[in-house]
């Protein structure tokens, strides 16, 4: 059996960026924690276009989600009171060590910009053409009027020769580049 002295002498020395895995939507809490242990921690964030509650918007979300970058010495930090934050699940492994992260990678992630802009092209607006790609419906074109909830959305296509609204799923129709 090794002692604390002999098996630190197997780590690296220095701070070196390790991956922490979060429990779900707490990345920010998880890194207020370990800043406040003086823990050097982020996350990348992307500012995405979704449809909420019927409403086109643009929402802040991790761009990894579930996983925080956090910078830590083996002989200055405590890994256990780093596993216990709260916020913190535990450190992604390989085999029984923590991963290290390259300096390069976390750099990189570190001067993009603050938050990325994500957009969807696909989302289509009012009086978009949609192709809708459903069994009963295969390839005919509609309008697209307006979400209906987070999955669905009402389209306006031309049966018997007079508009009808339909409501579909989100995944059996796609925008049609004009």
């Amino acid at each position: 059996m090794q002692s604390n002295e002999e098996s630190k002498g197997l780590f690296p020395t220095g701070k070196h960026w390790f991956l922490l895995y979060c429990k779900g939507k707490e990345e920010e809490r998880a890194v207020m924690h370990l800043n406040n242990q003086g823990v050097e921690a982020f996350y990348p964030k992307a500012q995405i276009e979704k449809i909420v509650r019927g409403k086109r918007t643009q929402i802040i979300e991790a761009l990894f989600p579930n996983y925080v970058f956090a910078q830590l010495d083996y002989e200055q930090h405590n890994f256990t009171a780093i596993r216990s934050t709260r916020g913190v699940i535990g450190f992604v492994r390989r085999g029984r060590e923590p991963q290290l992260v390259p300096k390069t990678l976390v750099h990189q992630f570190k001067t993009l910009h603050d938050v990325a802009q994500v957009k969807d092209k696909n989302l289509p607006k009012q009086g978009d053409m949609v192709l809708i790609n459903h069994p009963q419906y295969n390839n005919v074109r509609a309008i697209y009027q307006e979400a209906k909830g987070d999955a669905r959305a009402i389209l306006l296509l031309e049966l018997i020769n007079k508009p009808v609204e339909v409501i579909f799923n989100n995944t059996d129709f796609k925008k049609v580049d004009p």
